[in-house]
């Protein structure tokens, strides 16, 4: 979340992940009519497991305009009103710039945190309309084990597989992160396992993250240089999550940036004028050396 929304986290999306926030005072209120397109505020938010909830606003970008950061950066809501619940207290979000995260402002919490088994409502005030949403943070599910395999691009490089027990139960789909120790970020695996959510019992996870160019660890792709020490996040997600998630990843490959467009196919929990996600992320994490 991370989201990422969504590859800028929602570019992630939020990863996608999706979503930001900055826009100039001196801009006019939300306009559906210019030039054909329908303006929307998109919500990247999340609340995950003994975590403050964070959430990343923008407006989406007109067909017209050149998709790029700095575009994005222009289309960044620094004004808005967000507004938490968990059920047991209300809180106001404090805004502040967030250097980890593209684009780089965040509405963060400082009282409630991320409680698995509750619900979370989300209340976004801005230009004169209000946005609303509620999730469900889940139970988590801890990794099981850990398997290297030999790759065939190198002696030294590894695939990495995760084995996790799934209780249908508790109707989650799974998104994993992973962060090598010459990377400063964790990187998703771009697919969002049990998406479906059928799976029952013990279940293997091929992992596979997608570095950037600018990441220190590019020349190994998907694979885990051996000696190497990996931090592993599990994210569970509950049911509209992971319909989203499982959506924008496809979109992604097939259409382009939801920035750009309206993306009406895709599963939101945002009521309008909005779009994007609000959910919660059950963390697990686990720490192993490639060997």
């Amino acid at each position: 979340m991370d989201v990422s929304f969504l590859k800028y986290k929602i570019a992630i999306i939020l990863s996608l992940v999706v979503l930001a926030m900055f826009f100039s005072a001196c801009d006019p209120d939300l306009d559906y009519t210019i030039r054909g397109y329908t303006q929307k505020i998109i919500v990247e938010g999340t609340v995950e497991t003994d975590e403050y909830p964070r959430v990343y606003l923008s407006l989406n970008v007109p067909l017209w305009k050149t998709l790029d950061s700095a575009t994005i950066l222009d289309h960044v809501i620094r004004y808005a009103k967000v507004t938490v619940s968990d059920g047991i207290g209300t809180e106001i979000l404090t805004s502040k710039w967030d250097k980890t995260h593209f684009p780089p402002y965040v509405y963060q919490a400082t009282e409630i945190m991320g409680v698995e088994g509750r619900t979370y409502s989300l209340k976004v005030e801005y230009s004169g309309y209000t946005i609303t949403s509620t999730t469900f943070l889940p139970k988590g599910t801890a990794i099981d084990s850990v398997q290297f395999q030999a790759t065939t691009v190198s002696d030294t490089l590894k695939a990495l597989s995760v084995w996790v027990n799934i209780d249908t139960g508790n109707e989650t789909g799974f998104r994993v992160f992973t962060k090598k120790q010459q990377d400063k970020r964790y990187i998703e695996t771009p697919m969002v396992f049990n998406n479906d959510l059928t799976l029952s019992g013990i279940h293997k996870f091929n992992l596979s993250p997608r570095p950037d160019k600018t990441d220190s660890s590019y020349r190994e792709g998907q694979y885990f240089g051996v000696g190497d020490t990996v931090d592993i996040k599990i994210c569970a997600i509950d049911r509209t999550s992971t319909g989203f998630f499982k959506d924008i990843s496809l979109f992604s490959t097939s259409f382009g940036n939801i920035f750009l467009n309206e993306v009406k196919p895709l599963k939101s929990n945002i009521t309008e004028p909005g779009f994007g996600i609000w959910y919660g992320s059950a963390v697990r994490n686990y720490r192993c050396v490639v060997r």
